[in-house]
């Protein structure tokens, strides 16, 4: 999903009863209404998801009626598209609600549309309208690994249509920024005021009115616009280079050259002039978050040419070291994370385009160091005690697992140039991987992320198959599966793993994208894959066979 947050207005607190639904009559009584439901929706929304997204019902139903009564209110029209798209931003709220995340965001979409005439300027809304459409694009990706082409062409067009909003959206922003400083001379580049308390008077941002203004005006249940500042302009920048990664390995060659243009232009022109008009304290940060934005780009961009067959794995490579060369990525578990996701989705590449039959078209050694790299890079970021990596804990540790898993698979390809310590090290990697999956289900247990963890149990299941089969390992422990049950599982991954299937094929980045997501046949995990795979497939048919022995002992 895409990363920036929805674009919401200020408005004040709601007051803390609403008016009863009978005398809701101006499209202010609607939208206060509403604003108290979705007061008490935020309020809720970790301890107990299940009464804030009955609350965000509730506010979406009242837009609704008000939109029946007001069908010109903008101001209606864009809080219930906007709080659609909070909602499509928090999968647990998603599934509460009881509708896949593709027909929410469509719903989501009609809804901006409907709001986008009534201000076809307002910034918020383009900026809003193109993040749906770049959210729903990224679900057609991953739908079309299953379905087809067709998915991935409508996923094209939703990309598309996001960067023609976002330019307008950020060629007005910068109007009303020029203009904004020209109304307010006083006021520095970085948006701080010469005179601290002229400007905390002058300062356009509402806060709560007193309850003297709340009897005398009306001007509490107003929609106010708060100036753009230089944030704004690159929040577009970013949620344009994200549409743009994405859309890369969608498009056909030919057209690479117009994306590499425009990601040129915002990362080189516009998004550096944006950040000196920042505060000087929040330059760094926003400059180490523009130099992922680039890296990232650069890696989805290069590996887009070498599926192409249009660049060679050694200057894939350089690419990457350059791009990654970031001062201060060591303290960043994003940047560390983008790294060795781009890493291993360059080995995956690797595969696909160079072979996996030894020989010397596939540098195997060079794979393997990067692997290693991406390992390394992976467990710094784990390391980290930010924010941000504690979130990434329970992911980073499904990676670390796929890395082994990968590394596995090298080890089973004949006539490389990989060391014998190498080829041997079969059992220590599987029995890693276990390890590195039982830690993300731990990590996603603590944190209640049950997506990750049922992902992360079933891949700690079959690493343990994989471990017991092939060199005679003990299992997972993390669950028994009957041998048909997984015969079953692993001829799914055989059948959409193999390099050349539909759903191999890389979307620009490994971890945001995925490749090959298999789902188990089992109900109790739910989206389990071996996303690095093709373990399996580069076994010896023995290895097969085996398995189906197994299975028909199981049987009998």
């Amino acid at each position: 999903m895409a990363g920036s947050r929805a674009k919401q207005f200020a408005r004040p607190p709601p007051k803390k009863k609403p008016p009863k639904a009978a005398s809701l009559i101006t499209p202010d009584d609607f939208q206060s209404s509403a604003d108290f439901e979705e007061s008490a929706g935020g309020k809720h929304r970790v301890g107990d998801p299940q009464k804030s997204a009955r609350a965000f019902i509730r506010a979406l139903d009242i837009y609704d009626q008000g939109l029946a009564k007001h069908p010109s209110s903008f101001d209606l029209a864009y809080n219930k598209a906007r709080l659609q798209l909070e909602i499509s931003q928090q999968p647990v709220l998603v599934d509460f609600i009881g509708v896949e995340l593709l027909q929410w965001l469509e719903l989501t979409l009609a809804s901006h549309r409907r709001a986008l005439p009534l201000s076809a300027e307002n910034v918020d809304v383009l900026f809003n309208t193109a993040q749906v459409l770049t959210s729903l694009a990224e679900v057609l990706v991953e739908d079309g690994e299953d379905e087809g082409d067709d998915e991935e062409a409508k996923a094209s067009k939703a990309l598309q249509e996001a960067l023609e909003l976002l330019s307008v959206c950020l060629s007005r922003q910068e109007v009303l920024f020029e203009q904004h400083r020209a109304d307010f001379p006083d006021v520095e580049e970085g948006g701080v005021a010469l005179n601290a308390e002229e400007g905390a008077a002058e300062s356009s941002t509402p806060t709560a009115p007193s309850a003297a203004q709340e009897d005398d005006t009306d001007m509490a249940e107003a929609t106010v616009e708060t100036p753009v500042s230089p944030s704004d302009l690159l929040d577009t920048v970013h949620a344009s280079l994200s549409a743009l990664t994405t859309l890369l390995p969608l498009s056909d060659h030919s057209a690479l050259q117009d994306l590499g243009g425009m990601a040129r232009a915002l990362t080189e022109d516009k998004a550096p002039t944006y950040i000196r008009l920042l505060d000087s304290t929040a330059q760094t940060p926003a400059t180490l978050s523009l130099a992922l934005d680039r890296a990232v780009f650069i890696a989805a961009y290069a590996n887009a040419e070498f599926e192409a067959r249009q660049l060679d794995f050694a200057t894939y490579l350089s690419r990457l070291d350059e791009s990654f060369s970031i001062p201060g990525k060591e303290t960043d578990a994003s940047l560390l994370c983008a790294e060795a996701d781009a890493r291993m989705e360059m080995v995956l590449s690797a595969l696909d385009v160079l072979g996996e039959g030894g020989g010397p078209n596939l540098p195997a050694n060079t794979c393997w160091k990067t692997l290693s790299l991406s390992q390394e890079l992976y467990t710094a970021a784990s390391k980290l005690e930010t924010d941000d990596a504690k979130e990434r804990k329970a992911e980073v540790f499904k990676s670390k697992g796929d890395v082994e898993l990968l590394r596995l698979r090298f080890t089973q390809m004949p006539g490389t140039d990989l060391s014998a310590s190498v080829r041997s090290s079969g059992p220590t990697l599987v029995k890693n991987a276990q390890t590195f999956y039982k830690g993300a289900v731990s990590h996603a247990k603590a944190s209640g992320d049950e997506e990750v963890e049922e992902e992360a149990k079933g891949r700690w299941i079959v690493a343990g198959e994989v471990s017991r089969v092939m060199f005679g390992g003990e299992g997972s422990g993390a669950g028994q599966q009957g041998g048909e049950d997984l015969l079953e599982v692993l001829e799914g991954c055989l059948a959409q793993q193999r390099p050349g299937a539909k759903g191999s094929k890389g979307q620009g980045g490994y971890c945001a994208k995925g490749r090959g997501w298999v789902a188990m046949v089992e109900p109790v995990v739910v989206k389990p894959v071996l996303k690095v795979l093709v373990v399996f497939d580069s076994v010896s048919s023995s290895f097969e066979n085996t398995l189906s022995g197994q299975s028909g002992r199981s049987d009998a």
